[in-house]
């Protein structure tokens, strides 16, 4: 018997009571996975996860570990043994011969890996659209909308009820903005506290495995465990958390949190108005909330956090995407033609926006590298210094922030659009990151949460309706009804090593929201679409 939700609570009671075992759960579970729709990059044959299963179901049960038979997904940029790595580019496909210390960790604690997630091609993207499968991972509220990325099937999976839990990776917002747009929790800790030996890098100094949950209890458990895998004298980038008293932790009642100013929250988009005030009013009542749990809302300034976000993407630092892999770059053939025809060492890493072993858009951000000489690198990192100061000055006038995860909800089409073209651009993308892009960089941790819905009638266009609108409330006509719900989520931030309080902090906005997962947790039944209609142009 299935239950009805997979969160660890209900999991455990379906186990406890007899209503169900590993094996009937895996099962049932296994057909729903085959009929998402590319959610999973790999799944498993069934006989292979039975049997993980039947060794679980042979322990007794003094043995059995905290997450004793629990479904959970993997990020396609993160080492599972049985199951090829790909980070969503066939070429770059391997087998691991060893598990990332988070997954040994959880499969020690009896997690069951089920398979591995769709993603944004080398985890470059905030959509979930940059992928080689046939479809991408779509909004568990309407397919007609994107996931989020880059790590779109992990956040989908569980908006859609078909795992416990999911792993993703946060460089730049991977890990939040995905659960803002499919409705559930996206916990990222403090840089270096969870190993990160065993996944594909995206900028090493920067990245962060994450993990989807239904909620916050989970999200904070499952991390725990996450935790506690080590990969000893190979593990470069883990940090020991400092020894911190009490008197260092924000209080629990009465603390401060900044928002940002008005101008900064851009609501605008091809949802015109209406979307944006339900955005607005959406974010208003999570201040509210946050108040009624304890805070004091203060000004600050997010211009210095929003210019750090700018030079992740906009200068040198693009090139640590470049490095991380760089082996596999420069086996392609446009590289290795540009060393036969001597050019310089830019323009060979320019030469990869024609490597046509990864997607247009991904190819086109790596190979801005090319631009980038040495001496900018050190010029840049000066620039930081100095933004990273200002940064860090206006964020010790507050103990958190409280940030939209995304300012808004794009089509896969919209996306489409601007990135199927001979030059792509990603100017959709980047809205998504206005308040993600600077966290890793200034050495914070957050937790992304569901806030409320948002709704409108596309078709109820406004005498001065933009074109964008317009051909929104036409594509959205041709392939379904007129009328959007879609979820609207949150994100708290704090400084370094302050995770544990910034968690209580969540648990209590959850309760106060009394939301739950996915479409169903938010009383929401998703649209019956078409999204093979005119307008869904492949993004590849």
């Amino acid at each position: 018997m299935l239950p009805e939700t997979l969160d660890l609570a209900t999991i455990r009671a379906a186990y406890a009571s007899g209503k169900c075992t590993p094996t009937e759960l895996i099962t049932a579970l296994y057909s729903r996975f085959l009929a998402s729709r590319d959610i999973f990059l790999h799944l498993p044959p069934l006989d292979q996860l039975l049997l993980r299963c039947a060794e679980l179901e042979s322990q007794a049960e003094a043995q059995r570990g905290s997450l004793w038979g629990v479904p959970f997904g993997i990020k396609d940029n993160v080492d599972i043994v049985g199951m090829p790595t790909t980070a969503a580019c066939p070429a770059f496909s391997y087998m691991p011969e060893k598990n990332a210390p988070a997954i040994a960790a959880l499969i020690a604690a009896g997690g069951i890996g089920v398979g591995k997630t769709n993603m944004d091609q080398f985890a470059a993207g905030l959509v979930g659209t940059r992928t080689p499968s046939l479809d991408c991972p779509r909004s568990p509220f309407d397919a007609r909308f994107i996931s989020g990325g880059s790590s779109s099937g992990s956040a989908a999976a569980v908006g859609e009820g078909l795992v416990c839990f999911a792993l993703g990776t946060d460089t730049a917002g991977s890990g939040r903005v995905p659960a803002g747009l499919c409705g559930c929790v996206g916990v990222k800790a403090t840089v270096g506290s969870v190993s990160t030996v065993g996944v594909v890098p995206a900028c090493a100094s920067l990245d962060c495995l994450t993990v989807f949950t239904c909620n916050v209890a989970d999200g904070v458990e499952v991390m725990r465990v996450m935790q506690s895998g080590s990969a000893g004298a190979e593990d470069v980038w883990r940090r020991p958390p400092p020894a911190l008293a009490a008197s260092a932790l924000p209080p629990t009642e009465g603390f401060c949190f900044g928002v940002p100013s008005r101008e900064q929250l851009d609501w605008s988009g091809p949802g015109g108005e209406a979307l944006a005030t339900a955005c607005s009013a959406a974010f208003d009542a999570a201040i509210a909330r946050l108040e009624a749990a304890g805070g004091r809302c203060v000004p600050v300034d997010f211009s210095p956090l929003m210019a750090v976000a700018a030079m992740l993407y906009g200068t040198s630092f693009v090139a640590e995407r470049y490095s991380g892999i760089r082996a596999f770059l420069e086996k392609g053939k446009p590289f290795t033609a540009a060393v036969t025809a001597e050019k310089g060492v830019g323009e060979c890493q320019a030469a990869v926006a024609s490597d046509e072993r990864l997607l247009p858009v991904t190819r086109h951000i790596i190979a801005g590298t090319g631009k980038f000489t040495a001496a900018d690198v050190y010029d840049h990192l000066a620039q930081m210094a100095v933004l990273r100061a200002r940064a860090l000055d206006e964020l010790s006038r507050v103990d958190l922030l409280l940030v939209p995860t995304a300012l808004t909800h794009w089509t896969v089409a919209e996306v489409a659009e601007e990135e199927s073209a001979e030059t792509p651009s990603w100017t959709r993308n980047a809205k998504l990151g206005r308040f993600t892009n600077f966290v890793n960089l200034l050495d914070m941790c957050g937790i992304a949460i569901p806030s409320g819905l948002v709704s409108y009638d596309s078709a109820a266009l406004s005498e001065g309706a933009s074109e964008a609108e317009r051909r929104r409330a036409a594509h959205l006509a041709a392939t379904g009804p007129t009328s959007v719900t879609l979820p609207f989520g949150i994100t708290l931030l704090t400084k370094a090593w302050r995770d544990e309080w910034l968690w209580g902090i969540a648990a209590k906005l959850e309760a106060l929201a009394g939301l739950k997962c996915g479409p169903v947790g938010h009383g929401v039944t998703p649209p019956a679409v078409n999204v093979t209609a005119a307008g869904e142009a492949s993004a590849k």
